[in-house]
């Protein structure tokens, strides 16, 4: 039924919707070619006879908060380039220079607080991925990848690239310095190179400039990228990258040291081989503390090791097929990846020691088993014809002592119909011997086959966006090297948005409408069923607010179990109080909860604060604090926090101090289980992206039992090794 009204709705909303205004593409850009024995000196100067050849692209276009407005403040772009690489000149003029924010930040902490300009790339020109490079305008950067598929930004892979700022009297400039080792190119010599520039201007309002128009039913922020002209692909494709590293940790055990080698060989210019050896898969940086205690479900953790951050894209499929935090502790991994204009792929084998969690989804909950060491085999084929992109995914988990294993193996699509239409969708089978025993083992049994099925139609035509999605999973598939939690289920969501423009004292206002419902397969049962109404708004000093009644909310915990009803608000902002208090964010629910440890309903709340401050250029904080209530008879049915407090010391662009303080609690009526603390202190230094040298402390309580722990870390890239002599 909520399929059939979403659908009808859909339908209406297309037919009536004005039409959309044609895509504009900005000229192309063109690269200068340096002459013999010219040399570029990154210090951020434009000085160079070299820059004064260079032609100027200046035509840039606001893409926020006016989209198509021409920009208050200038922006110059001038490119290079030689046998070893891409240079990108930016002149970013302020009629106000005083007022540029530039902090020094974290390496991936380039954001929209700060003034920044960034360069995106793509080499193979087909607009589905982008690879991007930030400065910011105190020489601090960030890098990525940009997918199309689902507009999204990666800032996992860290390339080899470098960059220098320097301040003016009329504003900043930048020098960018991206190696061709580090790009990801063709040597089809009919492949277009696409490139698009944006600069970011924070002020009362926050403005994004824009080399191209981008228009607002675009298929994704990159597809609208222009031609980048003259960039002749070196003689030379092949490189070879080898970054040892040793880390030494002292705990209550002892001493320990572990070695490791990473080795990256581009074996032609579509192809590179990634190998590593006793990898060190150690978080240097904490996992974020999240609440945990009201949840059916397992939460999902993003990615921090660098082993599979090569063409990180191509891991991204309609579903979250593969969740590489599944493995564990690998004591060895070799991978392929090939990047072609009509046909990418990447591939990698992993010799897992295990010691982790197997997810065990079910229609009401997931449970968990422990996870043996395992030998791993997956990838993912991608073909691209223009509007239709095909993907194949392959997942093979064979685990030791004769444990069983787990195959899963299907195909992706995603089909650009118009300008207005396109579909993802995607289709799983899996074959798995490795079942639970009822202890939370894993033993081999007779084999259990399921399938998954996924598909998503999206509508977008200027202020208008819809998308209707069935997600339909059989009670035997299971997916242990990717993340999924529930099993034997169908899944029906819908969304219908529709926005405004120059609603007083606000840059949009949008009033949307979100739906799902969740079917038990073999019952038909409602195991949850929302309706949720809201509105979202944005405006000046960064403000993005929203508010929303989950007003008709059910959920069943357990077959045959009563369909307990919620009913509630969820509110949050964010916005950049001050130049010096660049975030505070701030979300709450009110209203009726279910209890999952009780199955009841009761009145209930929870708050997140986080703010990001920096009282001094050189001194950032970010405290952090969440907290869940269900009310009981005079104690707390339930009660949860999770604290965190991070303070970082700005030595250099390249040199910092980080202390993290984590506190969490948990209470169920009379029960309180021991907080949890940890505490770490830092210091890193990191001379490129492949030589990094850290030196820390951290320490761990959980009740009475405690842990601590120094640690050495250095890792090295031969490279910068050779460049000393």
């Amino acid at each position: 039924m909520l399929c059939r009204v979403f659908a009808l709705l859909l339908l209406c909303w297309s037919l009536a919707a004005v039409a959309p205004a044609q895509a504009q593409v900005g000229g192309a850009m063109r690269a200068e070619r340096l002459a013999p024995g010219e040399t570029i000196r990154l210090d951020g100067r434009l000085d160079h006879p070299a820059w004064q050849r260079a032609p100027v692209f200046s035509s840039f276009v606001e893409k926020s908060p006016e989209l198509g407005a021409a920009p208050a403040q200038a922006t110059r772009v001038q490119l290079l380039v030689d046998d070893q690489a891409l240079y990108v000149g930016i002149t970013a003029l302020d009629n106000r220079p005083e007022l540029i924010r530039a902090p020094l930040v974290r390496h991936d902490q380039v954001n929209r607080t700060q003034d920044f300009v960034v360069v995106y790339l793509d080499p193979i020109g087909s607009k589905r991925a982008a690879q991007f490079f930030r400065v910011n305008a105190a020489g601090s950067l960030a890098d990525g990848m940009h997918t199309a598929a689902d507009d999204s930004e990666d800032f996992a892979p860290d390339f080899d690239w470098d960059a220098a700022v320097q301040r003016t009297t009329e504003g900043w400039t930048a020098v960018l310095r991206l190696p061709f080792a580090s790009l990801r190119f063709s040597e089809d010599p009919g492949v277009t190179w696409r490139a698009m520039v944006a600069r970011r201007i924070p002020r009362e309002q926050f403005h994004m400039a824009t080399s191209v128009l981008i228009p607002r039913e675009a298929a994704s922020f990159i597809d609208a990228m222009q031609p980048l002209d003259n960039v002749r692909l070196p003689e030379r494709h092949r490189f070879l990258t080898l970054r040892p590293s040793l880390t030494l940790r002292h705990d209550d055990s002892g001493t320990h040291a572990d070695a490791s080698l990473d080795v990256k060989w581009r074996a032609r210019a579509e192809l590179v081989i990634d190998g590593t050896l006793n990898p060190d898969f150690s978080q240097v940086a904490l996992d974020v503390p999240q609440l945990r205690g009201n949840e059916r479900f397992a939460l999902f953790l993003s990615e921090k090791r660098p082993f599979f951050f090569e063409s990180s894209d191509l891991l991204r499929t309609p579903t979250e097929a593969l969740y590489t935090r599944s493995l564990t502790a690998p004591r060895g991994g070799l991978r392929a990846t090939w990047r072609g204009a009509g046909l990418a792929g990447t591939v990698f084998g992993i010799d897992d020691r295990g010691g982790g969690l197997v997810l065990l989804p079910g229609a009401y909950g997931n449970g968990f088993a422990e996870q043996p060491a395992s030998q791993v085999l997956a990838g993912r084929a991608q073909a691209d014809s223009g509007v239709l992109q095909g993907g194949l995914l392959l997942a093979s988990r064979r685990y030791a002592q004769d444990r069983g294993d787990n195959l899963v193996l299907g195909p992706d699509v995603a089909w650009q119909i118009n300008e207005q239409w396109r579909l993802r969708a995607q289709w799983l089978g899996s074959r798995t011997t490795a079942l639970d025993d009822g202890t939370g083992q894993l033993r081999r049994g007779a084999a259990e086959e399921g399938q998954r099925r996924y598909a998503r139609l999206f509508y977008n035509r200027d202020r208008t966006e819809a998308n209707l999605a069935l997600d339909d999973t059989t009670g035997g598939f299971r997916h242990d090297t990717g993340f999924v939690t529930q099993r034997g289920v169908r899944r029906v969501t819908g969304w219908l948005a529709q926005g405004w423009e120059g609603v007083p004292g606000l840059n949009e206002f949008w009033v949307n409408t979100e739906a799902w419902q969740v079917t038990d397969r073999q019952t038909g049962e409602v195991i949850e069923e929302t309706v949720r109404p809201g509105i979202w708004m944005t405006g000046a000093r960064n403000l993005e607010a929203w508010l929303e009644w989950f007003g008709h909310v059910r959920q069943r915990l357990g077959p045959g179990a009563p369909l307990l009803a919620e009913r509630y608000w969820h509110a949050g902002f964010v916005f950049t109080p001050a130049p010096w208090w660049t975030f505070l964010e701030m979300k709450a629910d009110l209203g009726r909860r279910v209890d999952t440890g009780t199955g009841t309903v009761r009145d209930g709340r929870q708050f997140y604060l986080w703010s990001q401050l920096r009282p001094l250029p050189s001194l950032e904080l970010e405290p952090s604090w969440n907290m869940a209530r269900l009310d009981g008879e005079g104690l707390p049915a339930y009660r949860e926090t999770a604290a965190q407090a991070l303070v970082v010391w700005h030595l250099s662009p390249r040199q910092h101090l980080r202390a993290i303080v984590q506190r969490s609690t948990l209470q169920r009526g009379d029960v309180r289980e021991p907080p949890i603390q940890t505490t770490s202190l830092t210091w890193s230094l990191r001379r490129s992206p492949g030589t990094v040298f850290y030196l820390g402390f951290s320490r761990q309580r959980d009740g009475g039992a405690g842990a601590r722990e120094a640690f050495v870390k250095l890792q090295v890239d031969a490279d910068d090794v050779l460049a000393l002599f």
